[in-house]
Parts: C-alpha cells; structure tokens; sequence
C-alpha cells in the first residue's frame, strides 16, 4: 500500500497481508527506550545494536525510530501465538511517561482483523476494532466521528496513520530462541535495502 520511496516520505500501512502486533510512541527513540525499559524492569538496553550481535533473553524487544520520524515502533520478539506480553497497557504506560500519544496497533491477513488504541497524555484518545463476519468498534475522544460512518476499516485506519504522521513497515525478524546471539535489525520487502543512516537508531530491550 506505501509506494516505494524514501524512508523520510514513507507513512501509512505498508501491507494488511501481515500478522503484526506494534506499539508507537511519538517521542525519540532514546526516551521510548528508557521508558520502556522502566516500565517493564527490564535488565537489559543495548543502544544502537544495528546489525550488531546481541544474545536473546526470555522476553525481547526490538525498539527502532527511522530517520525523519517522530514516531518510535517497539515489537516484541520471540513470543508464542497466544502469549504476546505487551500491548494496550503499555499503550497507556508509555503515553503518560513523556506525556505524548501512543498507540497499540494490531492486524492480522490470518485471522482477518485490524485494529489500534491510541492514548494522548496517559488518556484515552481513540479506539477501533474490526473481524471479519463481526460489526466494526469504534470510539473516539477527539472527533465526531461514529461507527456507522465508516465504509471500510482497513482505508480509515491506514487515513489514521497518515494522519498521525505514521509509518508501519512490513517487518519481520528471525525466529529465535533465549540464548541465541544474532544480528538484529527490521527486515523485509522494503527494508532490506535500507542501511544504518536510514535509522535514528535501533535499541534491543530485554528481560532475562
């Protein structure tokens, strides 16, 4: 759905056709790290691991901010479907440390649903969810908007995103073990080609 362009340029949804559970922060990526890594009493921060080894701990997070964005992207890594640690409350937590909006965004091409929770200053800001063969949620704060003016939810969040100055990459990473020492960086479609520069920096958070 992002045309192929500079990362400075790039905003929305890159595909629907992905399984992705992200949380955003609009803050720089030194702050959401820190933060983070309060939040959830992790023992581990390594900064600016870019295609540097790092070793896998039993709870892992990828944290990445690209260059000439105000949006941090943080992903859990090495989680069993069903048991994904993170997400609205870290929504929630996060917003409230620097004050700022962040959001919980979740989509799945597998199970055929898409969804985000945005909060602003530790507050609730906007909500919506929607499955296939089920009546689309939405709620919002900020807007007069209702659930019935809506004709497809997948246009209206990938408008919200643009909106909010967004960009969510199709990424993937390695599957991976605790223990295991790998290189580590966001990998996909569109990201391959991009290099060190194209990254305010990426951050490796973990809980052993």
């Amino acid at each position: 759905m992002v045309k192929i362009m500079s990362i400075e340029e790039r905003r929305g949804i890159e595909s629907i056709d992905v399984n992705q559970n992200l949380l955003l922060v609009r803050a720089p990526i030194e702050l959401v790290a820190e933060k983070l890594s309060r939040a959830r009493r992790a023992d581990v921060w390594e900064r600016d691991i870019y295609d540097r080894e790092i070793e896998i701990t039993a709870e892992s997070y990828i944290v990445f901010q690209f260059r000439g964005h105000p949006w941090t992207i943080v992903e859990q890594l090495n989680y069993q479907p069903g048991h994904l640690v993170f997400g609205v409350g870290d929504a929630i937590t996060l917003s409230s440390f620097p004050s700022t909006r962040a959001l919980y965004y979740t989509g799945s091409d597998t199970c055929g649903y898409i969804g985000y929770n945005c909060y602003d200053g530790g507050a609730f800001a906007e909500m919506l969810y929607f499955e296939a063969e089920m009546d689309l949620l939405f709620l919002s704060d900020f807007r007069e908007v209702k659930a019935e003016d809506i004709d497809s939810a997948f246009r209206f969040t990938y408008a919200f995103m643009q909106e909010q100055d967004i960009y969510i990459p199709n990424a993937h990473y390695e599957n991976v073990k605790v223990g295991d020492r790998i290189n580590l960086r966001p990998k996909g479609p569109t990201l391959d080609d991009l290099v060190r520069s194209d990254f305010e920096r990426v951050d490796y958070v973990g809980i052993s």
